[in-house]
């Protein structure tokens, strides 16, 4: 507040007061601290969080230029991909898809920080998730995993609530994003399964879908919008922002626990396509429905 780092709400915005923004420096700083609590280990992945961090929350300031942002943000992904020996184990050819994907995956879950309580819970369910199942893969380190739940459990007594007291903004949004992009690689480079992106797949939906949608009515996808499902729900539907935060957090455990924690193992590609063209339609058959329900308030 002494900042004037805050958010004021406009027509577009799903909250109707001034919040802090920027209570998302908590995410960065559990990996700072998890790097110095031992033994300074993967620095390059701790200076990309850093510059990802730093234009984020120089960006909830004051406005940075896009440009600025991608170029950091590729940066910092380069020295993740380092840290992580993505660059001795991955082909050439493929490198631009695994970097266009990161950028997208980064930005959508910016995108998808809109209503109280959505990132953090849904944070909550990734790393959760990923604690599970390291409990028969052994290959991440608890650690830092538990470092960033303790850090998003803070976070969400004061962003967890009707009206909430802080928001997250870019610097936690991109940040959790930037570690969650981390660990999805780390296992992709372990399983040689691309199905891992599943574990981000009711965001990526929400993200995708909308996108695409905007680009076809011929908008700017970087302008502000309440295009999402689930602004619909919370600002047509009228469905509380902590409601709509649990049903995102629940599908996605649901979808994580049915198919990689429970069974032990990854779906292989046709299953993992199977199951984002069934959510995808059950996604987008919802939508139209909101859609056609709610048209005179959204026009």
């Amino acid at each position: 507040m002494k900042f004037k780092i805050v958010d004021k709400p406009n027509h577009r915005s799903s909250h109707v007061h001034t919040t802090v923004r920027g209570g998302g420096i908590l995410f960065p700083f559990a990996v700072i601290f998890w790097w110095m609590a031992f033994d300074f280990q993967h620095t390059w992945m701790i200076i990309g969080i850093v510059w990802v961090a730093t234009i984020s929350l120089l960006d909830d300031i004051y406005t940075i230029s896009s440009r600025i942002r991608f170029a950091v943000q590729f940066l910092a992904l380069s020295m993740a991909f380092y840290d992580l020996g993505v660059f001795a184990q991955i082909n050439w050819v493929a490198l631009p898809i695994l970097y266009f994907i990161s950028l997208a995956v980064i930005n959508g879950i910016n995108f998808m920080d809109g209503i109280n309580g959505i990132t953090g819970l849904y944070g909550l369910v990734f790393l959760g998730s990923v604690l599970a199942v390291d409990t028969y893969l052994g290959i991440f380190d608890q650690y830092l995993i538990r470092y960033e739940i303790l850090a998003i459990c803070v976070f969400l007594i004061f962003n967890l609530r009707k009206k909430a007291l802080m928001f997250a903004g870019d610097i936690g949004s991109i940040s959790l994003a930037y570690v969650m992009i981390y660990l999805l690689i780390q296992w992709y480079l372990y399983s040689g399964s691309w199905t891992v992106i599943l574990f981000l797949l009711i965001y990526g939906l929400d993200s995708a879908i909308t996108i695409f949608d905007r680009i076809r009515k011929g908008e700017k996808i970087s302008e502000p919008h309440r295009s999402h499902l689930y602004q619909m729900l919370a600002n047509q539907a009228g469905i509380s922002h902590v409601n709509i935060a649990l049903i995102y957090a629940l599908l996605q455990l649901a979808i994580n626990f049915g198919f990689f924690i429970y069974p032990r193992t990854i779906p292989g590609p046709f299953e993992g396509l199977g199951i984002i063209v069934i959510t995808g339609v059950v996604y987008i058959a919802l939508k139209a429905f909101l859609l056609k329900k709610y048209s005179k308030v959204l026009s």
